[in-house]
């Protein structure tokens, strides 16, 4: 809750409203372990750039 108000999320974004969103990133794992994730919108790169988190 501190790092969304840090980065000012709160004004857009719900605590509900963010993770709904960051929960529709997916991770794929190829049999040879390599790990893929799928692409992520505009809104979610938005909330991890925000929280200086990587995807």
């Amino acid at each position: 809750m501190r790092m969304m108000i840090e980065a000012g999320l709160n004004k857009k974004y719900s605590v509900e409203g963010m993770l709904t969103e960051l929960e529709k990133i997916k991770m794929m794992i190829l049999p040879d372990g390599e790990r893929i994730t799928t692409e992520i919108t505009k809104k979610q790169r938005e909330i991890l750039d925000a929280l200086q988190m990587c995807a």
